[in-house]
């Protein structure tokens, strides 16, 4: 006979252990990812094993996002409909990857813009 664990409510919705783990281990990545580490460094520093790690990372690319995870970054079209401003106000745009806010003024330099967004794509990867 099996055995069912018993699962935790958070936010009015049942968590099954399983799903738990799978949460636990998809910041775990995250932040792995973030970090910039190597893989034995990281693992050291976060006290798991370095299979444990690739484990977790096979099984990322394998499952579909669960419903309580972010949806990943993907690019939408701009147009700009006027590139003068009809009154004094100071404007500018503000573009937001993750943690990083670019802001730009009239006049920037799309050459450096270019390199900022090169950067950052690299340092998600």
């Amino acid at each position: 006979m099996r055995k069912w664990r018993q699962s935790t409510q958070t936010g009015g919705c049942l968590i099954t252990p399983r799903e738990q783990r799978r949460q636990f281990w998809a910041a775990r990545i995250a932040d792995y990812r973030a970090s910039g580490m190597t893989m034995s460094a990281w693992c050291a520093a976060n006290h798991c094993t370095l299979d444990q790690l690739k484990y977790w990372l096979y099984k990322a690319k394998k499952l579909p996002p669960s419903p309580s995870s972010p949806s990943p970054n993907r690019w939408v079209p701009l147009t700009v409909a006027d590139g003068h401003p009809k009154s004094d106000v100071s404007s500018f745009l503000a573009v937001c990857v993750g943690k990083a806010r670019i802001e730009l003024h009239a006049g920037f330099d799309p050459g450096l813009l270019r390199e900022v967004v090169r950067a950052l794509g690299e340092a998600s990867c």
